[in-house]
């Protein structure tokens, strides 16, 4: 594809961008909103259950601190009336005259009004004897209704009381006040709790001892743990409901027992979410549990899960208009590149005007384009002089042709600037000559450069630019032209590389730099001279031995400083030595688990092909690098230059 179809399919990919990262925004959108609403609502509802629970806390504290010994001792306080000699001479009707059992009735009555009066929530005392005639006190009222058919008492609860066990106590009720009064009143309490419990005396039998609780004392007892968000029910441990201060009686005891203390809200038979949280008495044994309704708790959560979904849909709709906004701008700018380039890749090297950038990459691009047609016109301007100077016989038209073919070839530099023939020199079996460059990216900032300076003297030389991409790589063909054209008029290495600093760091306001090495090779001894600005170690090899790194102190990179100076380094090649020079993408390609690649590897996988030509050594460590790296992508160019030296 030549350079305007690519230039238009890049073009095509971005305009496709603002589509294609549409889907992957809208669903991490939606999986926030849906995990924002999810963890509100986890939170909000761990709040309240850690709210109730504290409140709970408190409350069945003070139950069992309060309640508790109230109930049981005003229970014991009156187990024994019985005993009492005014009880008991009613109670067995041994009287020889009317007279006497008025006398014994009345004594009675007042005995048990006392009782009643000394306890407040006491609201009778009735006995039953075992063939059922009932007889006691109410608070307004005398029962001594001696037939049993006269017994007030429901026959279920009669039942109850008359099967409970000797030593036991046993709740029923609630019982209404008028069945126990005859009649209904409202001065009188509208029902009461019975506490029942049965006793023996030798000189009357069996007598059943029934303590009267006003149903309205639990209202008082368990105010504590009253308010507007939950109902109390109490229910005996046979699961039977009391009292409750909802509308209506608990329709599932089981289920509102076993979830209470659950920590989790559940669902009563009406599909109600609820929570629950109980207590269980030691005396009496009964079971108290505060039903909270949770109903305005899921409105308030789903009212602020639906603000978090219209916040976040806000927020988004004003990220992508951003984003539309910024992607226009930002084609703007990267078509005013691609523009300039491609009119340069054209031979236009006329001064254009680019977009405003905001962009600080761009505006770096865009000074390296214009500075790189400078330095391409001044290269043209040469290269036109010089075919003019070769072409004097020539008629204008050759000439003119001729200067097409130069500017032709002038872009095609841009696209291949690095030798890529091998052998590169078939006729000259003095030494073999092999180099590859591997770019992280499309386009690279390594290079490397090999030619005859004369019959006799061949020049080598491998760098690395400090940056990628586009940038990099005009920077690499400046730096590549200025340090070959100093050889060529037969600087050595040192003299190069210090004139090629001084212009580069002239025209270099994006402060990048390039590491070299750089060497002169005289065929015909083996004598060379090297100088390393910046750049890594050679590997040398001498023959029938081992690869090793030569280390010597470095000159510093071209491109940082102008006024520094280079050394040249002397060394002697003979006959089956091997010299190999590497940009420092090797030794640092990266594994994900075993770190870089390292000059020790690097030796490693050398020595492994040691005897190897030039062209198969570099790939051996080629493999080497991509086997140690495995899926780990390529983080910087890798470039290797080889040279085995056979002697005259």
């Amino acid at each position: 594809m030549n350079l305007n179809g690519s230039v238009n399919a890049m073009k095509r990919r971005l305009r496709s961008l603002r589509f294609r990262i549409l889907l992957p925004v809208l669903i991490i959108a939606l999986c926030v909103i849906t995990l924002l609403n999810t963890l509100y609502s986890s939170a909000y509802n761990h709040m309240i259950l850690q709210q109730e629970q504290e409140k709970n806390a408190v409350g069945f504290a003070a139950v069992s601190n309060s309640v508790e010994p109230l109930i049981s001792n005003t229970v014991n306080e009156v187990r024994g009336i019985l005993l009492d000699k005014r009880v008991v001479a009613y109670a067995t009707h041994q009287f020889d005259s009317d007279a006497e059992l008025v006398h014994a009735r009345v004594e009675c009555a007042d005995c048990l009004q006392t009782e009643i009066e000394s306890h407040d929530r006491v609201c009778g005392l009735l006995f039953m004897r075992g063939n059922g005639s009932l007889f006691g006190t109410l608070r307004g009222a005398n029962l001594f209704l001696d037939d049993p058919e006269d017994n007030l008492l429901p026959a279920n609860v009669k039942e109850q009381i008359l099967n409970v066990p000797m030593g036991e106590t046993v709740w029923v009720g609630p019982v209404s006040g008028a069945t126990i009064y005859g009649f209904g009143a409202d001065s009188l309490p509208q029902s009461f709790m019975i506490a029942a419990w049965k006793s023996v005396n030798v000189s009357y039998g069996e007598c059943y001892e029934m303590m009267l609780l006003d149903e309205s004392v639990f209202d008082d007892i368990f105010s504590a743990l009253q308010d507007e968000r939950g109902s109390l029910h109490l229910f005996t441990e046979n699961q039977v409901e009391i009292w409750h201060t909802s509308e209506g009686e608990c329709k599932s005891q089981e289920l509102l027992i076993r979830e209470s203390n659950s920590g989790e809200i559940f669902h009563d038979e009406d599909n109600n979410p609820l929570c629950a949280f109980s207590m269980t008495m030691d005396s009496p044994t009964w079971i108290l549990v505060r039903e909270v309704p949770m109903q305005a708790y899921e409105h308030m959560v789903e009212s602020v899960s639906r603000m978090i979904a219209l916040i976040g849909g806000v927020v988004l709709l004003i990220v992508l208009v951003g984003y539309e906004l910024w992607l226009r701008s930002f084609m703007r700018q990267f078509r005013s590149l691609l523009d300039g380039i491609v009119r340069m890749g054209q031979g236009d090297l006329e001064p254009m005007e680019f977009e405003r950038t905001s962009i600080v990459e761009f505006g770096q691009m865009r000074d390296e384009i214009n500075r790189t047609r400078v330095a391409l016109g001044e290269q043209m301007e040469t290269i036109r002089r010089m075919e003019r100077e070769q072409m004097e016989q020539e008629n204008a038209k050759k000439e003119q042709a001729r200067i097409a073919k130069e500017l032709e070839m002038a872009r095609e530099i841009q696209l291949s600037a690095l030798p890529q023939d091998f052998p590169p020199f078939p006729s000259r079996g003095e030494f073999e000559l092999f180099a590859s460059m591997t770019p992280a990216r499309e386009v690279g900032g390594d290079f490397y450069d090999f030619f005859l300076i004369d019959d006799d003297h061949l020049a080598l030389m491998i760098a690395d630019v400090s940056d990628k991409g586009i940038p990099a790589t005009l920077f690499m063909m400046a730096s590549k032209t200025l340090i070959r054209s100093e050889l060529m008029i037969g600087c050595d290495p040192a003299t190069a590389l210090g004139r090629a600093n001084v212009r580069i760091c002239e025209h270099n306001p994006s402060n990048m730099f390039v590491t070299v090495w750089l060497a002169v090779v005289e065929i015909s001894t083996g004598k060379g001279v090297s100088c390393n600005a910046g750049h890594e170690h050679p590997c040398l090899r001498r023959a029938d031995v081992m690869f090793e790194i030569v280390r010597y102190p470095h000159g510093f990179v071209i491109g940082g400083m102008s006024e520094m100076r280079y050394t040249n380094r002397e060394f002697e090649l003979h006959p089956g030595d091997c010299v190999f020079v590497y940009t420092d993408g090797v030794p640092e390609a990266a594994s994900a688990s075993e770190g870089m690649f390292g000059e020790e590897r690097l030796v490693e996988a050398l020595n492994q092909h040691a005897d190897a030509g030039p062209e198969e050594l570099i790939r051996g460590v080629r493999e080497a690098v991509s086997q140690f790296a495995g899926d780990e992508p390529q983080s910087d160019d890798i470039t290797m230059l080889c040279l085995r030296f056979n002697g005259a």
